[in-house]
């Protein structure tokens, strides 16, 4: 519920906490926000409320001290319903409205979860929900869920009493998570296990599950109401890929294909710099055989999202012609447009009104113009979809959306290339979900969300996957569908003796903004069509320059890409 977030609705948050704590000379370690990115107007009051009668200092050391493990997220929704109880016994003599705002937000609670899509509902631990639900039910005077007698323990557990101080309120959390979990704070996993041989393969398990396709459901701001985010891992020195990540690459995304020489060159052309420490992986989704059980988990996930998409598209079928129906009109007058013949000086014709003196005075006959021998350029589209778990929210509309697109271009027959790009485990993934040369589009029915994105490193690749039979003679444009909020795991490389930054915020719009410039001097025209949240309009301007439109509704799908298809056309006129 509550987790560090310092973007888009953050400041609000800050001055809540600020308040209620009554001092403003800090930074805070916490922050919550809803899943649509609004701040939780209660629980930064409880934040700042422990900063007010307690030393977050220390319970940040605390906090800090199982960040690593795979269940921290977990632990710290348990706690903070703790530390809850705490300081709002310790607040409500001095603030009677307290018990207000608290039923207020237990009822936004049961409002909240009925409005949470399916994805997030797979996302959620229901462990912590059933304690969720139970603490704001007896808030606000609801029947609350029945209990197991160990549920009823923790329940008891987290009441932590408004008459601890610090030191009562550390033993409390450590003792929760002793008695619970079987949990130390501060002693690692490798640590706990290392005493057996199926204690190191639990280890080995455990610390491999950490950076996974499928991950626990993010607090932050997202980028739309229902949004998933990411969060990440902390400070410190970065692994680099081994081969039981590439073994778990190949199983949930199959076979690579590309050659290893290939592969090797690219990866020495473009995994340098501030994508030093990534690998890559091409593939068209050919699946292998494995018994990887996460990457038969991811499988299934995306073969239940495929069906899923099938049926959103099925069922919105006369929008998805219509859409097809317009926008493929659209482009074709756009070509029309922009690729008619050019003028040319002739001796018959329309007159040129400021050469005319030429035809008496020099006998130049040449004064007149006519349509000229230069035809319409060949073009090729490429169509690159953010695939990060940022989309879990609307990964029917994005494929539909897609679809829509490419089979638009095809009517028309302008070869297109659709790819999905995630990240996980080091690894930039790009899937290919409709070649060049198939003119069937229902490749795209396979896009699925899971993992991080790493959108400098997605675009270079895609712009270097050079077919050609295809590219050759042909103008090249890249259609990028983004949420214009690059996030990855693995961190841009260190610089010395300096700490590894994260790849994400200002660095991480730096580096796609890098990206996109380098390929627009190799003569890719690149363009965003941007999904996302007001606060990351700024990044879309700064990565894409002007050349992004804003999709909103699925009614402005045909607007919005023909009017970026023809900002692009005309630079490459101009050019």
């Amino acid at each position: 519920m509550i987790k560090k977030n310092y973007t888009g609705s953050a400041r609000r948050a800050r001055n809540i906490i600020w308040n209620a704590a009554g001092r403003y000379d800090f930074d805070p370690p916490f922050m919550a926000f809803f899943s649509n990115g609004h701040p939780d107007q209660y629980f930064n009051m409880v934040a700042g409320l422990v900063q007010k009668w307690l030393d977050m200092d220390r319970l940040w050391d605390f906090f800090q001290s199982y960040g690593g493990d795979r269940r921290a997220d977990e632990f710290d929704d348990y706690l903070w319903l703790g530390l809850e109880n705490c300081v709002y016994e310790k607040e409500l003599p001095e603030r009677p409205i307290l018990e207000a705002l608290r039923c207020e937000r237990g009822e936004r609670f049961f409002a909240e979860q009925q409005q949470l899509s399916r994805q997030q509902m797979e996302y959620q631990s229901m462990p912590v929900l059933t304690q969720q639900e139970y603490r704001w039910a007896g808030v606000c005077g609801r029947r609350g869920p029945l209990l197991t007698p160990r549920e009823k323990r923790i329940a008891e557990a987290l009441r932590f009493s408004g008459a601890l101080d610090t030191d009562g309120v550390l033993d409390a959390m450590r003792s929760f998570l002793q008695g619970f979990f079987r949990f130390t704070p501060g002693e690692s996993a490798e640590t706990r296990h290392r005493a057996t041989p199926l204690a190191k393969l639990l280890f080995k398990h455990e610390h491999r599950r950490r950076d996974r396709l499928l991950v626990r459901v993010g607090t932050g701001e997202g980028d739309h109401p229902k949004a998933m985010q990411q969060r990440h891992a902390g400070l410190g020195r970065h692994v680099g890929p081994g081969p039981e990540d590439e073994a778990y690459v190949r199983a949930v995304f199959g076979r690579c294909c590309l050659t290893d020489s290939e592969m090797r060159i690219l990866e020495n052309e473009l995994c340098v710099g501030d994508d030093g420490l990534c690998r890559l992986w091409v593939t068209r989704g050919e699946s292998t055989d494995t018994q990887d059980r996460d990457a038969l988990e991811v499988r299934e996930s995306a073969s239940r999202q495929k069906k899923l998409n099938e049926a959103f598209r099925s069922e919105h079928a006369t929008m998805v012609a219509g859409s097809v129906r317009a926008l493929s009109t659209r482009i074709d007058t756009i070509f029309s447009s922009c690729f008619k013949h050019l003028p040319e000086p002739a001796r018959a014709g329309r007159i040129r009104p400021e050469a005319a003196y030429r035809l008496p005075v020099l006998n130049d006959a040449a004064v007149f113009l006519k349509d000229g021998e230069e035809t319409e350029p060949e073009l090729c589209v490429d169509l690159l979809l953010d695939a990060s778990q940022s989309r879990m929210h609307s990964q029917e509309v994005l494929a539909t959306e897609g679809y829509i697109i490419a089979r638009s271009l095809e009517k028309l027959r302008i070869p297109v290339r659709v790819c999905a790009f995630r990240s996980i485990r080091s690894y930039t993934v790009l899937e290919i979900l409709k070649d060049w040369k198939q003119s069937d589009c229902e490749g795209l029915m396979r896009y699925f969300a899971g993992g991080w994105n790493r959108d400098g490193l997605a675009v270079e690749t895609l712009g270097r996957l050079d077919d050609g039979a295809v590219l050759r003679d042909r103008q090249h444009i890249l259609l990028v569908l983004t949420d214009g909020s690059p996030n990855d795991s693995t961190p841009l490389p260190s610089s010395g003796l300096l700490l590894e930054r994260e790849y994400e915020g200002e660095a991480a719009v730096r580096s796609a903004q890098d990206a996109v410039r380098r390929l627009r001097e190799k003569g890719v025209r690149v363009g965003a069509v941007f999904h996302g949240n007001t606060s990351h309009l700024e990044n879309v301007h700064r990565i894409y320059g002007h050349a992004y439109v804003r999709i909103q509704k699925a009614n402005q799908l045909a607007q919005g890409v023909s009017d970026l298809l023809l900002m692009l056309l005309r630079e490459l006129r101009q050019d």
